[in-house]
């Protein structure tokens, strides 16, 4: 019997829906808690910035942490940043760097976390789980005028002067379905707890009129963002190349990231010709037998060269000594008003203060 893929996906979605309910009433019981005081909120001494989204992964979270605190930086601000080191082989409180010391193995920390202090100079890094201990052993040891919490939408316990939300332009409407139906971690709505929403990747695909008309409807002011590919790396303590070097090149593109949809659409604006695309589950951890697969498909299609994220460069360097890695390295860049917006925002603060 031949199984139409309508309705497989009747049948997926029936077997999903209860799962979402389930999903549903967790998320508004626990968002009740919190607004009656069930579950308390800690406030840290210095002004916090969240940066998060409402869906799983692929917004560009890591990049505009590191983009907002090279711009707080430049403007003469002390920053440090907070994160949860989602996936990592520690527990507690753990130093990731102290914005001069090299980090810990991304294993410990987390690759993203790993990733972010090897971009950031000056600016201290703790991930910890409980993220009120980890923001105040910010301050006790290096006392910073704005901590910038990762991937804090939906962490309730601290309390935040500024609630940042990014949203991928490349979005589809049945992406926006609760888990595990779709791609949000809680419903749409509650992007209206935002103060400000940056609308990601912008230059890549242009937004639908459905992620527009959404967007305009939370009735949040919302700003734009671009991803570029600024050079090219063949290993992370290596001196970069340009980016030009890419033009005219067969690739097999690999990625382990959210969005491996924007990192292919970033390729081909390098000029570069994808020849094959391998595609894991974001944060995977390769193995010997992924890294036989990767050099066989190479050979396999003719490619030139193996391309890949800096995230995914960070975990492939253990395999790359026979045949190299190359990664593109990229910068989130926002619109002057957005950042704009963000420190009028920290103006008003330390006026109350």
């Amino acid at each position: 019997m031949v199984i139409s893929k309508k309705n497989s996906l009747l049948f997926i979605r029936s077997v999903l829906s209860p799962l979402t309910l389930v999903y549903l009433g967790l998320i508004l019981w626990r968002d009740f808690f919190y607004r009656i005081d069930v579950f308390p909120k800690r406030k840290l001494s210095c002004v916090v910035i969240s940066i998060g989204n409402i869906s799983s992964g692929g917004t560009g979270k890591t990049p505009m942490v590191i983009s907002l605190a090279k711009s707080f930086k430049k403007a003469g601000k002390s920053v440090a940043v907070l994160s949860r080191g989602y996936g990592r082989k520690s527990s507690g409180s753990l130093l990731v760097t102290d914005g001069y010391s090299k980090s810990p193995d991304w294993r410990l920390c987390g690759d993203e976390p790993a990733l972010m202090a090897m971009a950031l100079k000056g600016v201290p890094i703790i991930v910890d789980k409980n993220r009120f201990r980890g923001g105040s052993l910010l301050i006790k040891h290096f006392n910073p005028d704005i901590i910038l919490l990762d991937d804090g939408f939906q962490h309730f316990s601290i309390s935040r002067n500024i609630d940042i939300v990014l949203i991928n332009s490349g979005d589809f409407q049945h992406d926006h379905r609760l888990l595990p139906l779709g791609r949000l971690r809680e419903p749409w709505s509650c992007a209206k707890r935002a103060d400000l929403i940056f609308l990601t990747k912008t230059n890549l695909k242009k937004p639908s009129d459905y992620i527009t008309r959404k967007i305009k409807q939370l009735n949040v002011p919302f700003f734009s963002s671009t991803i570029s590919a600024i050079s090219v790396l063949s290993s992370i303590n290596e001196e970069t190349r340009s980016i030009k070097n890419l033009s005219g090149r067969r690739v097999l593109a690999l990625s382990a990231i959210g969005d491996p949809g924007g990192f292919h659409s970033l390729i081909k604006k390098t000029g570069a010709t994808i020849a094959e695309s391998l595609i894991y589950q974001d944060h995977h951890t390769y193995t010997k037998n992924d890294w036989k697969i990767i050099k066989e498909t190479k050979e396999e299609v003719g490619a030139d060269l193996i391309l890949t994220t800096e995230k995914d460069l960070l975990k492939l360097e253990a395999f790359s000594g026979d045949v190299p890695i190359h990664a593109i390295r990229i910068s989130l860049n926002i619109e002057d008003q957005g950042f704009q917006t963000i420190r009028n925002f920290i103006d008003k603060i330390e006026i109350i203060n």
